[in-house]
């Protein structure tokens, strides 16, 4: 009686405790599906479709544990620790964007002055329009 009592009594434990539990299912690059059950308090089980187990532990600040075991008997733990993202400066003013032209020579070439327009000809031979002094007389 007594025996039953303590299995109705862990039985109860554990049902409350997988009943705040979180699930998550994921599928992996590699085709793998499984799911992480959220323990809480940091603790988390593993298990996928190959038959590995495994528990993660996290104990906060970016510090966590885990062990994993495999059906073929291999077993792998370690350690993982995060480091969170830096918060972004503020009151900074960016650089300036300058036009940018990928194909062009970084200093600019000397430019030449254009010659001077030469004086226009006549195809009679005379300079100006008119009289052989140049110029058009009027009355």
């Amino acid at each position: 009686m007594r025996m039953l009592l303590r299995l109705l009594a862990v039985w109860v434990v554990l049902s409350a405790g997988l009943a705040r539990a979180q699930i998550s299912v994921f599928q992996g690059s590699d085709g793998t599906s499984g799911t992480v059950v959220d323990l809480g308090n940091g603790f988390r089980t593993y298990s996928d479709s190959h038959g590995n187990r495994g528990t993660m532990i996290d104990f906060g600040s970016g510090f966590q544990t885990y062990q994993f075991t495999s059906p073929q008997g291999g077993s792998q733990s370690g350690t993982i620790t995060t480091f969170g993202s830096p918060t972004p400066p503020s009151g900074i003013t960016p650089a300036p964007i300058l036009p940018f032209t990928p194909h062009s020579p970084v200093m600019p070439r000397e430019q030449m002055a254009p010659d001077a327009p030469s004086a226009p000809s006549s195809t009679f031979g005379s300079p100006t329009f008119g009289s052989p002094g140049g110029g058009f007389r009027g009355r």
